[in-house]
């Protein structure tokens, strides 16, 4: 009786669990294939405007910890746009990052070095001290707080070759505040799961967010983010940046609590560096999930807050309920197939082969269709941005990718929950450039 109990329970959270994220993935869809094509003008930096200014001084801050392998190619690569001042902050590293940085003769280039104690203590806090040199050295040359684009990007990312002229198109609006650039990952593809991460990241994020631009609930991701400086000034000042590990998405609500939105980029993006190692993976998306986690510090303003809709409280709600939904699902569905394990055992003979077939069949099914979809999507995107493919075999276990997001994510899941109720809110940074 009791036995019966507890499986019922867990297979109607099971149930709800994936009903959830079904809705969620076909809503995705559905506004990527029919909306956005419709409504593509809408979207950030594709509209071209008569009056499109190129007068924009941008600044590009870079933050780097031990990236002695790769950020000497990165900050050559923003030096090579136009009117684009690229603001390194070294977090105290370590290895020969700054010997690195050094080899550059740049005017444009302006390396700012944190030391220690004040150094290690977090993403946003290296954020806002390099938003604090642009606001000082733009002042000292007298540029207008509203031609000055700030614009983060990861120690590792390039962008791509049309991101200036998107963002001039998108900042000739004056109304226009901040927006997140489309992410993808390098396309020197080595394993499976980088074409996985290109996947997620290039295509279904991609979608997500497409679907968050009709209701006004875009997240930053960190790489990609530019904004204009005096807006973001006078709404919430000169350390937008909070110390939750999860500094972009703190920014996110940040913004959205003092009614600025986030507008999408859907149509240029910025390359950044797949992880080729499964255990620096699990690392990574712990350390996100930990800072959804720490977001939830902002529920009592947002319930209360009157200037946001129910549809982006609703947005809001659902992604810092994600943790939440993926380990209830997760444990459920392992507690489940222990049960089932356990009943097989004991009536070998009662249960027929045909039954269990078909139960593995149709969990196979649903898992291979959104693979399928997602695998469409994704060879339709790489298609218009002339973006190399990844080679066929690849691209046909793409369909599995629905099983790698409940399979591996399960121990990040674990892995943030126990630092997240144990209080250890320390930076696990990715390594960039070393085999990752």
């Amino acid at each position: 009786m009791i036995a019966e109990f507890f499986k019922t329970t867990f297979t109607i959270l099971w149930v709800i669990g994936l009903v959830v994220f079904l809705f969620y993935f076909l809503k995705t869809v559905i506004f990527r294939l029919i909306s956005y094509p419709l409504d593509r003008q809408k979207f950030a930096g594709n509209s071209i405007n008569q009056r499109n200014s190129s007068d924009f001084i941008y600044y590009i801050i870079i933050p780097c910890y031990n990236e002695e392998a790769i950020i000497k190619r990165t900050l050559t690569h923003a030096l090579a746009f136009a009117k684009v001042e690229v603001v390194v902050v070294d977090d105290a590293s370590r290895d020969n990052s700054l010997a690195e940085i050094n080899q550059i003769h740049n005017p444009h280039l302006h390396v700012l070095k944190r030391q220690e104690p004040e150094a290690h203590t977090g993403k946003g806090d290296v954020l806002n001290f390099g938003l604090n040199f642009i606001i000082k050295d733009s002042q000292i040359k007298g540029f207008d707080k509203n031609k000055v684009i700030v614009g983060v990007i990861d120690a590792d990312a390039q962008l791509a070759s049309n991101a200036i002229t998107c963002l001039n198109n998108y900042f000739t609006n004056p109304e226009a505040v901040i927006t997140q650039m489309r992410v993808k990952m390098y396309p020197n593809f080595k394993s499976l799961l980088q074409v996985f991460q290109d996947v997620e990241f290039f295509s279904v994020n991609n979608m997500a967010q497409i679907m968050r631009m009709y209701t006004k609930t875009v997240g930053l991701s960190g790489n990609g983010q530019f904004f204009r400086l005096g807006a973001i000034l006078n709404k919430i000042g000169d350390h937008p940046w909070g110390d939750a590990l999860l500094d972009d998405y703190e920014m996110t609500i940040r913004l959205m609590l003092v009614g600025i939105t986030v507008d999408y980029m859907a149509e240029s993006y910025v390359y950044q560096e797949a992880l080729i190692s499964v255990k620096k993976f699990i690392i990574q998306r712990s350390r996100w999930v930990q800072g959804d986690l720490d977001c939830l510090k902002y529920l009592p303003n947002l319930i209360k807050d009157k200037s946001l809709t129910k549809t982006q409280k609703l947005g809001i709600y659902y992604f810092l309920a994600q943790p939440w939904l993926a380990i209830i699902a997760d444990i459920s569905l392992i507690i489940l197939s222990l049960f089932t394990g356990v009943v097989v055992g004991q009536n070998v003979g009662e249960v027929s082969g045909v039954e269990l077939t078909l139960i593995l069949f149709l969990a196979l099914t649903i898992s291979c269709l959104c693979g399928i979809l997602e695998l469409v999507i994704y060879q339709r995107d790489l298609h218009h941005f002339k973006e190399k493919s990844p080679r066929f075999g690849k691209m046909i276990v793409i369909i599995g990718i629905v099983s790698y997001i409940y399979v591996i994510l399960f121990f990040s899941l674990l892995i943030a929950f126990k630092r997240w109720f144990t209080h250890k809110n320390s930076w696990v940074k990715t390594e960039h450039g070393k085999g990752s």
